[in-house]
């Protein structure tokens, strides 16, 4: 009796994981996986480029990396910046609000959904089944960092409404794996790979060798920027003499050859010892320089260059303080701020302003305590 019950259960399991793995093989629309998933931390749509703190439990950020990762249009994506009940008010640059789910669209509930709570919510539509049902991933649903689950249009968590985002550009082809490349900004941002990592700025004509990734020729912005947009290329910097890996943008990079030292050698000795065509040696003069050679290649403004279109590494929303995290300190500076105890500069006030209204006041004390929590989204 107890063998047939236990036959009963494996075949039950085994029936309940059917339409699981048959979702997964879906040729037509490749779901995300959680081995894709687990790997966030190596993807820059995941990580330096997603506009969203507290990577890994937030619904916006994983949101926005996996519509990127589909390919879709991060200029339309950047529009949404803030809390996830604001997403559907803040579409914009192409992205439209619908009634009716999409492969591809994002799963918006609002501030009112009983499944979205006080601050909203957002997936990804992944597959729509032929029931009329939708899969939607997420992160931070059901306290975890990744969820794929079902939803039938008559379930009280079915989404508000969705969000459609226009495709992005196709990738670059203009580098591949194995060739060197070098720098041609003055200073240059190289964005090292890994979470919250700061940027290091290499000097002009740093080597680097581009390496085989899968982000490769992603057109994306930096973090809190929605203004540069660059493709991007993942690369081996020597930085004080160990090798780095990160992210070099295309804009300001060049081909770059190693010379061959036999030919430097005989390119030397023809400098030491130039001749005439008769044989005789000429006299070693120096050559007429051009007193604007040197700045041909350096392009216009170069000390502001890559430094000025960027914003600070650390410039994040709710972080008042610049130090690279939303926490208690930040709650007590948007406090004091709001009772007149301190002010807060320029940059520090459009950090507090989270709700985005011009003026930082209670109701962004409170969004930067929530975020402070890991509530937000």
């Amino acid at each position: 009796m107890i063998k047939l019950r236990l036959v009963v259960i494996i075949l039950t399991a085994a029936l309940l994981l059917i339409p699981v793995f048959s979702v997964a093989a879906d040729e037509d629309y490749p779901v995300m996986t959680r081995e894709e998933f687990d790997n966030w931390p190596e993807l820059p749509e995941y990580t330096i480029f997603n506009p969203f703190p507290s990577k890994g439990t937030n619904c916006t950020w994983y949101g926005h990396g996996r519509m990127m990762q589909l390919g879709y249009c991060p200029y339309a994506l950047d529009s949404m910046r803030f809390s996830a009940y604001r997403w559907a008010d803040d579409a914009d640059r192409g992205a439209e609000v619908v009634e009716e789910p999409v492969a591809g669209s994002i799963a918006f509930w609002d501030s009112e959904a009983s499944f979205g709570g006080s601050l909203g919510h957002v997936g990804v539509v992944e597959k729509i089944k032929e029931d009329g049902s939708i899969l939607v991933s997420d992160s931070s649903s059901s306290r975890s960092a990744y969820n794929l689950f079902s939803i039938d249009p008559d379930d009280r968590r079915w989404p508000t409404a969705f969000i459609t985002v226009p495709e992005g550009p196709g990738r670059s082809q203009k580098f591949s794996p194995q060739e060197t490349v070098r720098t041609t900004a003055v200073n240059l941002y190289f964005r090292l790979e890994g979470v919250d990592q700061d940027p290091v700025l290499v000097p002009q004509h740093t080597e680097a060798l581009i390496k085989a990734h899968p982000s490769n020729g992603i057109f994306a912005s930096q973090a809190w920027s929605t203004s540069s947009y660059h493709y991007w290329w993942y690369a081996s910097v020597e930085i004080e003499g160990e090798l780095k890996n990160g992210w070099l943008a295309e804009t300001y990079l060049e081909f770059f050859a190693a010379p061959d030292p036999e030919q430097n050698q005989d390119e030397k000795d023809s400098e030491k010892n130039p001749k005439d065509g008769s044989g005789h040696e000429e006299e070693n003069t120096p050559k007429d320089i051009d007193e604007n050679d040197e700045a041909k290649n350096i392009p216009e403004d170069a000390d502001k260059n890559e430094e000025n279109s960027f914003p600070e590494p650390n410039q994040i929303p709710g972080d008042i303080d610049g130090d690279g995290n939303v926490d208690v300190l930040d709650v007590t500076l948007a406090m004091q701020h709001v009772l007149n105890i301190v002010d807060l500069t320029g940059k520090q006030v459009e950090a507090a302003d989270l709700n985005g209204d011009g003026i930082v006041d209670v109701r962004d004390v409170v969004l930067i305590m929530q975020q402070a929590l890991g509530l937000n989204g």
